[in-house]
C-alpha cells in the first residue's frame, strides 16, 4: 500500500513540475501512455507475455483501449498546447496525468519500469529537490544560499540558458522517447 501512494504522489507531482513549458507535460505523458499501452497488450497476450517471460495477467489486454483513450487525449490537447499555448493545462490536469500514469503502470504490475519511463518526470523533481536542499544549506553555512540551476525544474534552466521553449520542448520529447523505447527493451533483457 505504501508503495501505491509513493509510486502515485511522485509520478504525480513528476508531471506537475514538468508542466511549465507548452506542450511539455502533455507530450511526455502521450509517450508514456502509448508504452503502458504496449506493455499492458504484451502482459494480456498469453503468447507474448510467454515470450518475454513476463507476468501474464488475463483481461489485461483491455486497458489497452484506456491507453490509447489516453494518449488521443493527449494530443488532442497538444493540438492546442503545443506553442504558443492557447488552452491551459494547470496543476488539475498535470496532477491527473500523472495519477492516471501511475496508476496504469501498477495495474499491469510494471511500476519497477516507472523511473525509466518516466525519467523526465523523475529528473524534473530531482532537480527541484537538489536545488532546493542546496539552497539551504548553503544558505546555513555561508548566509546565503547558491544555486545549482539557473532556475528549477530543469526546463526553466535551460530556458533562462537562452534555449527556444519549442527546442527545450522537442528535446525532452526525444529523450522521452529514448527512455520509453528502454522500458519495452528491458522487458527481453530480464
Amino acid at each position: 500500500m505504501a508503495m501505491v501512494v509513493l509510486v502515485v504522489v511522485s509520478v504525480s507531482n513528476g508531471v506537475n513540475l514538468t508542466d511549465g513549458l507548452d506542450g511539455l507535460a502533455t507530450g511526455t505523458s502521450a509517450v508514456a501512455g502509448v508504452t503502458l499501452g504496449i506493455l499492458a497488450y504484451v502482459s494480456g497476450n498469453v503468447i507474448y507475455a510467454n515470450y518475454l517471460n513476463i507476468m501474464y495477467i488475463p483481461y489485461i489486454g483491455e486497458l489497452v483501449i484506456f491507453a490509447a483513450a489516453f494518449a488521443g487525449a493527449t494530443v488532442g490537447f497538444l493540438w492546442y498546447n503545443s506553442y504558443p499555448a492557447q488552452v491551459f493545462m494547470g496543476d488539475t490536469g498535470s496532477l491527473t496525468l500523472g495519477g492516471i500514469i501511475a496508476v496504469f503502470a501498477i495495474v499491469i504490475r510494471k511500476e519497477l519500469l516507472i523511473p525509466i519511463l518516466c525519467g523526465i518526470f523523475f529528473v524534473e523533481s530531482l532537480s527541484v529537490m537538489l536545488q532546493v536542499s542546496w539552497f539551504k544549506r548553503t544558505k546555513r553555512k555561508y548566509g546565503e544560499g547558491r544555486r545549482i540551476f539557473l532556475m528549477a525544474p530543469l526546463h526553466h534552466h535551460y530556458q533562462k540558458k537562452g534555449y527556444a521553449e519549442p527546442k527545450i520542448v522537442t528535446r525532452f520529447w526525444i529523450v522521452a522517447i529514448i527512455l520509453a523505447v528502454l522500458s519495452v527493451v528491458t522487458l527481453k533483457i530480464r
